[in-house]
């Protein structure tokens, strides 16, 4: 646990030391112009951030080139409202406002508009997402309810990272990265294909080692992947544009974990080997017609098999996605589309686990419609809605209403309503996993279970937002929201009767709990950020987020354990990032992070300051030297136990990187 006066002297530290950070990347933009900066996220099209009436965040390669971060998580931690935790040295817990956990499946993470969603437990699986952080053109953070336009499951929040045109990646570039965690290394090469478009081809290899648990043993967590990919853009035709992207990898992962879900006397903590491989290819075909609309047709197929559960678990997802963008005389901007996906599950029965049945084919079809009226000169009323039918699911109906106001150029004010819902996983619906036992007596043993519920319902959020943003002056700006989250239907472990089971040598207590739909949740908060353009060397941003939720079951649950509805993410969090050009080739930056303890006391209050010092040597390579977790020596981030995952601290390290542009 750090010391106040530790954090205090940190926090004077980063004050005294200089900060800048630039919310879009885009390093040599007046705020002026940021105001500008297009968005694609919120409405499926290209929209001014100035006038979109959603919380937004983006994470320009500017941004991601001096944070110093080297995994995915990390780079997200820049994003106010946005919780990371890691776990171990390959699991992080990511999640928006609230409700965060290994598998934060209130959260929908995009890959160039592909979802990386895992129906069987929920969420992402971030170890499987690693991509060469050079060649993400921005990352667009949607805070808030998302699912009017890209279905279920964005229910808090959109992650939508949105990688380079080839045209913008030509020539070679190496990257090589080491330190006291580990290293890694990539290779890159970008060219034109005479007559069809230009292309990348890339190759990485990464090496992690084992971190440390908080009782000072190894945490047996250490990995290495091997990840490589392509994409290409082909303009064939003044109105027409292909690109195509495709990937392959494979990890190799170690963790220490329980037996059980929950802390049983005696599960003994033991080290796990376990392998992830999998790819994905995506196409997608843009057409604009004469009169200014456009079309574009997507499809992409996404497979995966994990052994982590000790079962090879695999997920094969085909996807069809039609969207035609048009406007209908001087005032409506419309966007409507159709969707097809089909994914099949195979989930075979491991340790405790076992999922009925082991294999489950889904068929999930969608449509949406989207209209931005523009009421009056500054002023636009957007209404949408996306209604999806999935195979095992009754249809579910996704609204939102959202107004922009601009009574200035300088500022935008923004209210929006939306409702969304989270479809149960298969772990809800079909799991059967003995989670504990434990002996109460001589000769006999009590174990608990958990049986799925094939008639879950989808949890719902209806959510209300509001939002100011201000260019103050032409060096200093802010961005805020606030939100109040109203969730229903959310799921809970119910006691079932208890059973006995007679044995020579025992008597085994089974207690079964089933998934149920009987809790309620209120959440409110905000975040808000600043911008401030101190010189042309030097840029400073504060952020703040605050979230407070409140759990209530209903008057029919017997859940005593509300395990899952446990708040799991500090109640405020505040960041401090820089940008400071010492010279014109010398880059120092710095970021300072502040969280308060999480209510469930899993994790105390805590500071981590973060460096990086850069040297661009010449035209063509740059070196830099990043320190992390400078200020304690170790803390947990996010718990000691996460879904049987024995959690480790994080520590100080430090590495060096070399990039060199051919």
């Amino acid at each position: 646990m750090l010391p106040a006066r530790a954090s205090f002297r940190s926090l004077l530290l980063v004050a005294a030391a200089a900060s800048a950070w630039s919310q879009t990347g885009l390093s040599d933009a007046s705020l002026e112009q940021l105001l500008q900066v297009q968005v694609t996220s919120v409405s499926k099209k290209e929209q001014k951030l100035a006038r979109t009436a959603a919380a937004v965040f983006v994470i320009g390669q500017e941004d991601i080139r001096r944070s110093g971060a080297s995994t995915l998580p990390d780079v997200l931690r820049m994003a106010p409202g946005v919780n990371v935790a890691q776990i171990d040295a390959n699991t992080w817990a990511v999640s928006i406002r609230g409700f965060n956990s290994r598998y934060p499946n209130k959260v929908l993470v995009l890959v160039d508009g592909r979802s990386v969603y895992t129906p069987d437990w929920g969420g992402p699986y971030w170890d499987q997402l690693e991509m060469p952080l050079d060649d993400i053109d921005r990352i667009e953070v949607i805070r808030g309810p998302g699912a009017s336009v890209w279905g279920a499951n964005a229910v808090n929040g959109v992650i939508d990272i949105i990688t380079k045109s080839s045209q913008a990646t030509q020539g070679g570039l190496g990257v090589a990265r080491g330190g006291d965690r580990g290293g890694g290394a990539g290779l890159q090469s970008g060219g034109a294909i005479p007559g069809a478009g230009t292309y990348r081809a890339y190759a990485e290899y990464s090496r992690t080692g084992d971190s440390v648990q908080a009782n000072g043993l190894s945490g047996d967590d250490g990995w290495w992947r091997m990840h490589g990919g392509f994409r290409w853009d082909w303009n064939f035709s003044p109105a027409d544009t292909l690109m195509t992207e495709g990937d392959l990898f494979s990890n190799r992962e170690s963790e220490t974990r329980y037996q059980f879900f929950t802390p049983s006397p005696t599960d003994v903590p033991f080290a796990q080997r376990f392998d992830a491989a999998g790819g994905s290819l995506l196409s997608r075909w843009n057409h604009t017609f004469d009169g200014g609309s456009d079309t574009t047709f997507q499809a992409y197929y996404d497979t995966y098999r994990r052994t982590e559960m000790g079962q090879p678990e695999s997920l094969r997802t085909f996807d069809l996605d039609f969207q035609h963008h048009l406007r209908a005389g001087n005032r409506h901007d419309i966007v409507w589309g159709l969707g097809f996906r089909a994914f099949q599950s195979a989930v075979p029965a491991g340790y405790q686990i076992a999922i009925h049945p082991p294999v489950q084919t889904d068929r999930l079809f969608s449509a949406c419609f989207q209209d931005e009226i523009h009421l009056a000169n500054n002023l636009w009323l957007t209404i949408g809605a996306k209604i999806e039918h999935q195979s095992h699911a009754d249809p579910g109906l996704e609204p939102s209403l959202r107004l922009a106001w601009t009574p200035t150029p300088r500022q935008t004010l923004w209210a929006a309503a939306s409702q969304a819902i989270r479809q149960p996983t298969r772990a809800e619906t079909s799991i059967d996993a003995q989670t504990s036992s434990s002996p109460a007596s001589p000769g006999v043993v009590v174990n608990t279970w958990i049986e799925g519920n094939p008639h879950l319902f989808p949890e719902q959020l209806r959510d209300y937002e509001a939002g100011y943003r201000l260019q103050w002056t032409n060096t200093l700006s802010l961005d805020g929201a606030a939100f109040a989250s109203f969730y229903h239907h959310l799921a809970t472990g119910e006691p079932l009767p208890a059973l006995f089971i007679q044995t020579p040598s025992q008597v085994q207590m089974i207690l079964p709990f089933m998934y149920y739909n009987r809790a309620h949740a209120f959440s409110y908060g905000g975040e808000l950020a600043v911008n401030w353009n101190a010189a042309a060397w030097w840029r400073i941003s504060p952020s703040y987020a605050f979230v407070d939720t409140n759990f209530r079951l209903d008057s029919d649950s017997g859940d005593t354990s509300i395990t899952p509805l446990v708040p799991t993410v500090p109640e405020s969090g505040f960041q401090l990032r820089s940008f400071l050009n010492l010279t014109r080739r010398v880059e120092w930056d710095q970021t300072f992070y502040w969280n308060t303890k999480v209510d469930s006391g899993a994790v105390p209050h805590h500071a981590r300051l973060d460096m990086r010092l850069g040297w661009r040597t010449g035209e063509h390579t740059e070196i830099s030297l990043v320190g992390q977790n400078l200020v304690g020596p170790r803390f947990l981030e996010f718990g000691a136990n996460a879904y049987q995952i024995v959690g480790t601290a994080l520590e100080r390290s430090i590495f060096g990187k070399v990039t060199w542009h051919f």
